[in-house]
């Protein structure tokens, strides 16, 4: 989490794990293996010795592979700036970004919950029953101080749904 002049919370995921940055490459190249061989079939072989199946099967094959590459490239930042009452969210693929901005909505608490085994999600609630999936953890102190430091920064509650069934609001006090 930074903090910046112009908005009262930046939230970054920050650099991509270098696993993950491995599994997008052989994704995007197993892609434009797949469109190279779409290439070969359109200049080199007769297409009518070609079906159609095949045709719709390698493009459907480079299809998915460019969406598991984006999936595994996908960087996330959340800025919130609660002068203007505005939420800014950034999704960034490499050198491409796409900035998706709406109106703050009245915010009433953050929570946080474990989502299995291995993972606590920070959630940021507004209008009762909707929310806004901030960011995931692997370590439950870690989650609640970064939610903590979330609802002290917007000045709403905390909750801390890490144990099912016995939801805790955390007083401001001990945040």
């Amino acid at each position: 989490m930074e903090e910046n002049n112009e908005y009262e919370l930046v939230v970054s995921q920050g650099k991509l794990p270098w696993w993950r940055i491995i599994v997008a490459s052989l994704f995007f190249s197993y892609m434009i293996y797949m469109l190279y061989i779409l290439c070969i079939l359109f200049y080199k072989v007769d297409l009518v010795k070609v079906k159609p199946k095949g045709i719709a099967g390698i493009i459907e094959v480079a299809a998915f592979c460019f969406a598991g590459g984006v999936s595994f490239s996908i960087t996330k930042s959340i800025l919130v700036d609660l002068d203007k009452e505005k939420l800014v969210s950034i999704y960034s693929v490499g050198l491409f970004s796409k900035k998706i901005i709406t109106a703050l909505p009245e915010l009433e608490y953050v929570s946080v919950f474990k989502v299995d085994d291995m993972e606590y999600e920070v959630n940021l609630w507004y209008k009762r029953n909707k929310h806004y999936k901030m960011y995931k953890l692997t370590e439950e102190e870690q989650a609640l101080k970064f939610g903590a430091m979330v609802a002290q920064k917007l000045n709403i509650d905390l909750l801390d749904a890490t144990e099912k069934g016995n939801n805790k609001w955390v007083e401001k006090e001990t945040v």
